[in-house]
């Protein structure tokens, strides 16, 4: 899927239209792997380092610096180039949770990671990364810092996974969690996916079929999958948000969410437009 199709597809590109880069009050925590902050591509200001870190700067070429630097980029990136750039307005803080050879995490580092994004002022919390945990772990550990996200309202924005399974992590099924499965060029379910209750009560789906984004050294790559459609997802949040930085974090959930209870393993479409409709209680169009 060409990167324009996804953004049409979900109304991202009619957002960006609207909002423009989003706002510095917006700030997006991204827990994923080492970001290559000196690459060219990336807006300048839009990624920060969390207090007392700073933001790489050398290319290890790792599995995990290449995965967070192509998420950054989806969101971080200047707009006009290959990468989508969907907010380089609102600050992204970088707090890498992968070991740096692999993009893998535990729960520890997540739960971590979690917290200390909310202490430095992270209004949504992307993480595009799916991983198995013992229920009792998860229990422990991860759901204290997911409560701890809701009670300070800050979003979670949680990749569904690519088990090709009906299911769930501890991470997706936490009810505060917005969980995001990956869609096709039609908007049908991707090969692969996850899918499961949690998914479908409290998620959205997103285009998932591949993103051109920046990658360490310089270059591009293509992100897919279900990491791709919860960066999509989070952006849209984001920008939409822009547009009214004192909605409480409670209302722009319900404008992802709707009102209508369901019961369908595999969830809606993200409609980045009428997010940013029910948040600013708008009914204007954009000529597209």
């Amino acid at each position: 899927m060409e990167t324009a199709q996804a953004l049409a597809l979900t109304g991202l590109d009619r957002v960006m239209a609207r909002v423009g880069q989003g706002a510095p009050a917006i700030t997006v925590g991204l827990l994923d792997g080492p970001v290559a902050a000196g690459h060219g591509g990336f807006a300048e200001g839009a990624l920060r380092a969390m207090p007392g870190h700073t933001l790489a700067t050398d290319v290890t070429g790792s599995p995990a610096q290449r995965h967070g630097t192509m998420v950054a980029g989806v969101l971080a990136a200047r707009r006009g180039g290959a990468a989508p750039g969907l907010c380089p307005g609102c600050p992204v803080l970088v707090r890498p949770v992968f070991d740096d050879g692999q993009a893998i995490t535990d729960a520890r580092r997540l739960a971590d990671g979690i917290v200390e994004l909310v202490a430095a002022g992270a209004r949504i919390i992307n993480i595009s990364a799916a991983f198995p945990v013992p229920g009792l772990l998860a229990d422990t550990v991860l759901t204290p810092a997911l409560d701890h996200a809701a009670v300070h309202g800050v979003l979670v924005v949680a990749a569904a996974g690519n088990d090709s399974r009906i299911g769930g992590s501890p991470l997706v099924s936490h009810p505060w969690v917005l969980p995001v499965a990956a869609c096709d060029a039609a908007g049908g379910p991707l090969p692969g996916g996850t899918v499961g209750t949690s998914i479908g009560r409290r998620g959205v789906t997103a285009p998932g079929g591949g993103l051109t984004t920046l990658a360490p050294g310089g270059g591009l790559a293509v992100l897919a999958g279900t990491s791709a459609a919860a960066v999509l997802a989070t952006g849209a949040i984001a920008l939409a948000w822009s547009a009214a930085p004192d909605v409480p974090a409670v209302r722009v959930r319900h404008a992802l969410l709707g009102s209508r209870s369901r019961r369908q393993l595999i969830p809606p479409l993200l409609d980045a437009w009428r997010i940013h409709q029910t948040i600013t209680g708008s009914d204007e169009e954009v000529a597209v």
